[in-house]
């Protein structure tokens, strides 16, 4: 049975983003220029039309994932555009309201720790993602299903069904390939089932396409997929909101190169093995752990060349911090309390809405929105290290 808390929080974040949707279409910015991306493609899919290299909707909406991640966006194409939107922003919504509740579900069910203001931390972890939320429902993209694929296969691998993980890995990697930033984890780990699992996930997806188009056709989609994302990607040292380009803006003054990639990747490399063999000696159990895991996703835009939206997968490390602040009685906690105020700024003030396009631009193009993002995440592994408390597998 729901808390009081959850069930006020259903009903409150339920008629925001119901209002929200109604003021987005009295206003005329209810497009979801993302989710017209996908519904446009599921149609070229359909109808045998220009897949990729094509804009749909905005001029910027060239598709860029793969056949296969049409696939669910199929039963949605055969209705009218403005029907099938209005389904799609109900199931981020219902997204959004079951995914606030479930993850701060899992991090607090440390009955013996349990906190006792569940209602205060629940709207703190809101307010702190509220800008991602609400690019998430203006956009209409598949950005938090992704990260409550990735949730789902990490609580999998925590009671075992590694099969079903390596399924559900597999399928996100059709999406968004820069959760590959997993393998190399999941191979420390030695989840070798887990990996032939999503290798044999994302093996029959590359092949599912052929079974409508032939294998011909199938070839080429796939070839033109490769283009796409090429096409998409830009010098890693020139991405603003990488940890090249924050190094290359704010320590080098747009002097580095390639190498500083390099360096910086091996130190972020080098860095994580560390915690890792650190981490073995507080925990441990040989599954993967929560901190470990999320902190690899929380980095994907830091270390790969992605848009704005992508930052939303830093929400478990958020909710972790969070409710860690408010349940541990730690010394100097201020610290930890100040370094999260600062990176509330630049990642969840990050609107035109609410500090105007010229201090946004500064956000997005000048780095501070994944310097933001790097300090959530070592602030996560600094209350981790701290408290150095295993968290609960359900």
């Amino acid at each position: 049975m729901a808390s009081p808390a959850a069930k006020r929080f259903i009903w409150i974040a339920g008629l925001l983003c119901i209002a929200y949707y109604i003021l987005e279409s009295i206003n005329g910015r209810s497009q979801m220029a993302d989710f017209r991306v996908y519904y446009d493609a599921a149609n070229a899919f359909l109808h045998d039309t220009q897949l990729y290299g094509k804009a749909f909707g905005v001029s910027s909406g060239f598709y860029k994932y793969s056949p296969f991640a049409t696939l669910p966006f199929v039963p949605l194409a055969l209705l009218d555009y403005n029907v099938a939107s209005i389904i799609y922003y109900l199931l981020i919504t219902a997204a959004i309201i079951w995914w606030s509740l479930y993850i701060l579900y899992y991090l607090e069910a440390d009955k013996s720790q349990r906190i006792h203001n569940a209602g205060w931390v629940l709207f703190v972890i809101t307010l702190f993602m509220a800008d991602h939320i609400e690019r998430e429902l203006h956009l209409g993209n598949v950005n938090l299903f992704l990260l409550m694929g990735a949730f789902t296969a990490f609580v999998c691998m925590q009671k075992g069904k590694v099969v079903a993980a390596g399924l559900l890995f597999g399928l996100i990697l059709l999406f968004k390939p820069h959760f590959i930033i997993l393998i190399p984890y999941f191979i420390w780990k030695k989840e070798w089932r887990v990996l032939l699992s999503a290798a044999g996930a994302f093996l029959c997806g590359l092949l599912l396409p052929a079974i409508a188009k032939g294998w011909k056709h199938n070839v080429e989609l796939h070839g033109q997929w490769l283009e796409a994302m090429r096409e998409h990607n830009v010098k890693l040292e020139e991405s603003p909101n990488t940890i090249y380009g924050i190094a290359n803006h704010f320590l080098l003054n747009h002097h580095g190169g390639f190498l500083i990639v390099l360096l910086l990747l091996a130190a972020v490399g080098a860095f994580f093995i560390w915690f890792l063999v650190r981490n073995r000696r507080v925990t441990h159990s040989g599954k993967p752990k929560f901190i470990e895991y999320f902190m690899l996703i929380a980095l994907i835009p830091n270390l790969a060349h992605t848009d704005t939206e992508h930052f939303m997968w830093t929400w478990p490390l958020v909710a972790y911090t969070f409710i860690q602040l408010f349940r541990e009685q730690l010394a100097n906690k201020w610290i930890y309390i100040t370094a999260m105020c600062l990176a509330f700024i630049p990642y969840c003030l990050n609107s035109p809405d609410i500090v105007g396009r010229d201090l946004r631009f500064l956000f997005d193009e000048g780095g501070l929105l994944g310097l933001a993002n790097l300090v959530i995440i070592t602030t996560s592994i600094m209350l981790y290290i701290r408290t150095s408390s295993p968290l609960p597998a359900l």
